[in-house]
């Protein structure tokens, strides 16, 4: 783990409370992310309720939907469990710096505010926290005549980003064959470039509107400021290549891409509450409550694959324990026809099957999902299949796997 810290260029500090998580169990880390999205929402209605153009209502409504928006369900992976405690000292830091004034707490919210930054895209998120802090200091931000402590405070904090790139650069820099990751490129950036299209476009409309109208709509106001954070948060992922098209950000099936989408959950809460505010149609609240329902469905529905997937795991890992003598050393092709039970239509890599040959106890030379038998005609091809439908393999947590095993020459002859 430290050394995959190190190749890939997060900070030292990352990974620390892993280190003495896992050891007590991984059980711990479970806990541990449910409770840190849940301190989170705490943190968020108490950083809302400094925004004066929110009412009591909508920060609740705003924190509600943070919590249960139906994306980021690879949070539940100890391998982005960093992520999550980078949320967390995100928003600790953003609600010390807007809420205290002391010397001290504006010195702890830019420390940890620092540390939040092992999440690479925090680089650009900490433009809401450092906007909000000049809105609030506006008043002596504007006393220009002499330099007083709030613009040394707005000075640092605006530094903050280049500061840690460049003690990445000198401290810990990524290895060559990790350089590239997470580095913008153009055809990525211009694709999130795109996404602010529609907030200036809006903007600029509204404006002329408020204008020619001398009024203006608060919510259409609390609309555009939704739509243009979810933008700001998928900015980087798009950037950097990690985000190919806007399709995939409404996947069905996203494997464990729904970690791309750590940043949106404000943005679309926001966003949300300003359209009920717009269209207040029928009902009052009526697309919040819409909202709140279709977020609890995804959430059950996504939760039930994650939920199956580790049972997949686990009678995979019985079904080779079973045959253990043919399955002890060798080649192996593994063929999976039983997907659908994998956590958002996710694929094992091959380092995930030799781990379950592993934790049934064998040791086989080679285990395969990428290379088919074309390329390793001494292999053996393992074809994972099942005849259990989904909801029932749900309800009787029976997924009824089984094996067909043929050796690699045998369907090259097969295939001609």
């Amino acid at each position: 783990m430290l050394r995959y810290v190190r190749s890939v260029g997060r900070p030292p500090w990352s990974d620390v409370l892993e280190t003495f998580l896992i050891p007590l169990g991984v059980w711990t880390v479970q806990l541990s992310t449910f409770l840190i999205f849940f301190v989170c929402g705490f943190l968020l209605f108490e950083i809302l309720k400094r925004v004066q153009y929110l009412d009591l209502s909508q920060v609740r409504w705003i924190t509600l939907l943070f919590l249960i928006i139906p994306v980021n369900h690879a949070r539940i992976s100890l391998v982005v469990f960093d992520y999550s405690t980078s949320y967390l000292l995100f928003f600790l830091g953003w609600l010390a710096l807007v809420r205290y004034r002391s010397f001290v707490s504006f010195s702890f919210s830019w420390l940890i505010l620092l540390l939040s930054l092992k999440t690479h895209s925090l680089l650009f998120f900490v433009l809401l926290p450092f906007l909000h802090f000049v809105w609030l200091e506006r008043e002596q931000l504007l006393k220009f005549k002499r330099v007083n402590l709030v613009h040394i405070q707005t000075g640092l904090i605006a530094v903050m980003p280049f500061l840690y790139l460049i003690l990445r650069e000198f401290f810990w820099p990524p290895s060559k064959s990790w350089i590239n990751y997470q580095r913008p490129t153009v055809n990525g950036t211009i694709l999130g470039a795109q996404l602010f299209i529609p907030v200036a476009s809006a903007t600029l409309v509204y404006l002329f509107w408020r204008k020619s109208k001398e009024r203006s709509d608060r919510n259409f106001v609390i609309f555009l400021f939704g739509i243009g954070i979810t933008a700001l948060g998928l900015f980087p992922y798009f950037a950097a290549g990690l985000l190919r098209n806007y399709i995939s950000l409404i996947a069905i099936r996203s494997d464990w891409g729904s970690r791309h989408l750590l940043l949106t959950p404000l943005g679309i809460a926001i966003a949300v509450v300003g359209l009920n505010g717009i269209i207040a149609v029928c009902q009052k609240n009526l697309i919040l409550k819409v909202c709140v329902i279709f977020s609890l469905i995804f959430n059950l529905c996504f939760g039930s694959t994650y939920y199956l997937d580790s049972v997949k795991k686990d009678e995979f890992i019985v079904l080779l324990t079973s045959q253990e003598n043919l399955f002890k050393d060798g080649q192996f092709v593994v063929i999976d026809e039983s997907k659908r039970f994998n956590g958002r239509g996710a694929l094992y890599r091959d380092y995930e099957w030799s781990a379950l040959f592993s934790l049934a106890g064998m040791k086989p030379r080679d285990v395969s999902a990428k290379r088919l038998c074309d390329e390793q005609p001494s292999a053996i091809q393992l074809t994972l299949k099942s005849n259990t439908p989904y909801l029932k393999a749900l309800v009787t947590r029976d997924l009824g796997l089984y094996f067909e095993v043929k050796p690699c020459s045998e369907v090259l002859a097969e295939n001609g």
